[in-house]
């Protein structure tokens, strides 16, 4: 994360927490809205549900996550669902849904790994811990000598070593070590392990890791296991001490082609029933994954639950839009129901994605984490999410067998790593948040049962339900209310984006720095402002008179004004900068490598949808077009998000730069130059 960003990051949770400047917002909900929230959700049954999902071994496209899946589909149907279903497409590990690949297909009966030489003892057992054997492992049967082969990635983790046929010990992720050990270098399979500096204290901890193969790689593939760290630094020990190790290996293990699914259920809406408020989580993830993604699984099932008790008894209206509940394979399902229902995900107002929301605080140090949408993508949602966080705050929700711990969040800029990072995406335009918590235990054998909080369930579950349903049921009054509180609180984030860049111009060494910083001052002004003024003008779609719009239009004003006053300022700040440095302060104006930019314009494939996946992109030009992309971070992932068919080259350098921090010209054109080659963007000049 750039500089600038981290500041700015700081000084909005100084703000908006510790100020109280966002915690003495009015809330949105009517009280009868609360009223119901509090009285049907609950963190016990929410509890039960996610203990009962973290009893299946729920894979990507396997057998165990189809069974969870069919599971909660047969509580959605007890509850009242008449639309509940499994959709499914076909997944083999080469086929793509857009530029995503799907998984193959996988099963394993049993697996062992024992240690034969120096002394004899059982290391890995399937059938007591699944978790040990990486998933996506080929069948074996095999004995051989360890080798040490550090981190397992690059030429100096091999060199003076011979690994063919012979197994080794790494601490990369598995699935890439299995492509320089196995597939380049003839080794018969990989054993995988934290090294102690790794999440520290934890000596039993296992990774979860695997090998994701394409349907072509599966007969190259070896096996795979992940041991504990006590077991890697055991055998560490001993190769360092130059003895002789020797591990046995039986697999049994099998590829084949397979269907991913989804699970989908809603409650219709009474007058637009075609627009949609979607919750989503991915019920994947192996046995127990028990907070990592039981809890958001779990606390959905829930969420649907508690809906359709409180419609069903008249606490609250029918909402006027749907509200849809979907479970899906992280990214793998997502991909493939978005390419069959495109136009409904394009129309649908928002997604609040649940990952990991039932942490205990003081056994994870998982404080609860609102995700906000990335700059592309300006909306009511985040102000939405966190009024219902502040309102589930201040009524100190707790369970009966919940934690009694203070309710501890923050407001995060955008970062990706679950399935919201899809429907953010510039083809899209469907703004979502993520509501999480970090955990030590993430993917790992330790994320068990005895870590999940019931009053977390309870608060989270009454977040995103809560504003899942005022967003389903909102009308002009409730966008003039958001398109108040956005206006309120862009003020501040307005504010803060300036002073963080306008502070990083009065640190500047020399003329031409200053000249640079006050470019960048001026840029962030300018697209902080947009950005808060769009957010505002989103709550446009709640507002179905035009009495209504032109309030909401209105209220961008004091925005504008901001703009301009920030402006102005910062101009005197650099003409007085200028004379300290004793030189004439410059007007700004556009190099010639600008004016050349400011006129070529990608233009999007109809046919590429969702973020760029880097496999699809190896595949399609070579490994060699990953390296010629030097736009660093979530960079490019944002300049693509601001391809809109108007943005010039120029126009989405200043955009990104005035989200992460400046980067160059030429690395942007050069990041479309390698899309155009793969056909996703055609460059339009003017």
């Amino acid at each position: 994360m750039p500089k600038m960003k981290k500041i700015t990051l700081f000084f909005l949770i100084g703000v908006f927490v510790g100020s109280g400047l966002w915690a003495s917002e009015k809330p949105l909900a009517e009280k009868k809205l609360i009223q119901a929230l509090v009285q049907k959700i609950s963190g016990e049954i929410a509890y039960k549900y996610t203990e009962r999902i973290s009893q299946f071994d729920r894979i990507q496209a396997s057998e165990g996550w189809h069974d969870s899946a069919v599971w909660i589909k047969g509580e959605l149907e007890k509850m009242g669902y008449t639309d509940a279903s499994i959709e499914g497409w076909p997944s083999n590990g080469s086929t793509y849904s857009y530029t995503y690949r799907t998984p193959i297909g996988w099963r394993a009966k049993s697996a062992e790994l024992w240690m034969m030489a120096p002394e004899k003892q059982q290391l890995c057992s399937y059938e007591e811990i699944p978790l040990t054997l990486v998933k996506h492992s080929n069948a074996a049967d095999v004995e051989a000598e360890l080798v040490d082969v550090g981190t397992g990635l690059g030429e100096r983790s091999y060199q003076e070593k011979n690994v063919l046929g012979k197994i080794v010990l790494a601490t990369a992720y598995t699935g890439d070590v299995m492509r320089e050990a196995v597939l380049k270098r003839g080794a018969l399979g990989v054993v995988t392990w934290y090294p102690p500096d790794v999440r520290p204290g934890y000596p039993n901890m296992i990774r979860y890791t695997a090998i994701w193969p394409t349907w072509e790689e599966r007969d190259k593939i070896g096996f795979g296991f992940n041991v504990s760290k006590n077991q890697g630094w055991r055998l560490k020990k001993m190769l360092d001490e130059g003895k002789k190790v020797m591990l046995r290996a039986k697999v049994q293990a099998e590829y084949y082609e397979t269907q991913v699914e989804i699970l989908t259920a809603s409650l219709q809406g009474s007058t637009n029933p075609e627009i949609e408020v979607m919750i989503i989580g991915h019920l994947c993830h192996p046995l127990p994954s028990a907070n990592d993604n039981a809890s958001g699984s779990g606390g959905m099932l829930e969420m649907a639950r508690a809906l359709k008790k409180m419609v069903d008894s008249g606490l609250v209206e029918q909402p006027r839009r749907t509200i849809r509940f979907l479970w899906v394979p992280e990214f793998a399902g997502t991909y493939p129901y978005i390419k069959a229902h495109l136009e409904r995900t394009r129309s649908t107002l928002a997604v609040i994605n649940c990952d990991m929301i039932g942490e205990d605080l003081h056994l994870t140090g998982g404080t609860f984490n609102i995700t906000c949408t990335p700059d592309s993508m300006p909306s009511y949602l985040n102000d939405v999410v966190v009024n219902f966080t502040l309102l589930a705050e201040s009524l100190n929700l707790k369970s009966e067998r919940g934690s009694q711990h203070p309710f501890a969040y923050r407001v995060l800029p955008f970062g990706g790593g679950s399935d919201h990072y899809i429907f953010n995406d510039g083809a899209l335009r469907t703004p979502s948040v993520m509501l999480g918590h970090g955990d030590i235990f993430h993917h790992t054998n330790l994320d068990t049962m005895d870590k999940v909080d019931a009053s977390e369930l309870r608060r989270v579950c009454f977040i995103a339900l809560g504003a899942s349903y005022y967003m389903a049921h909102a009308a002009e009054r409730e966008a003039k209310d958001m398109s108040r509180i956005i206006s309120r609180n862009g003020f501040a984030r307005l504010s803060s984006d300036y002073y963080d860049s306008l502070g990083l111009m009065l640190d500047a060494k020399n003329p031409d720095e200053l000249l640079n910083l006050y470019k960048q001052v001026l840029n962030v002004i300018e697209h902080s402002a947009k950005r808060e003024m769009q957010s505002v003008l989103s709550t446009v779609v709640f507002a179905g008179d035009d009495q209504a719009k032109k309030w909401i239009e209105n209220s961008t004003g004091n925005l504008r004004t901001l703009r301009s006053t920030f402006q102005i300022e910062a101009q005197k700040h650099y003409k007085n900068l200028s004379q300290q440095f004793g030189v004439k302060p410059q007007t700004i104006q556009l190099s010639a490598e600008e004016k050349t930019l400011s006129r070529i314009v990608p233009l999007r494939d109809e046919n590429f949808v969702g973020p760029l996946q880097s496999d699809w992109l190896a595949e399609k030009l070579g490994e060699e077009a990953l390296e010629e992309i030097k736009l660093p971070g979530y960079t490019s992932y944002e300049a693509l998000n601001f391809v809109d068919g108007y943005r010039s080259i120029l126009d989405i350098k200043k955009a990104v730069s005035a989200e992460f921090g400046p980067v160059e010209l030429q690395d942007v054109l050069s990041f479309f130059r390698v899309l155009e080659r793969a056909g996703l963007i055609t460059l339009k000049k003017l």
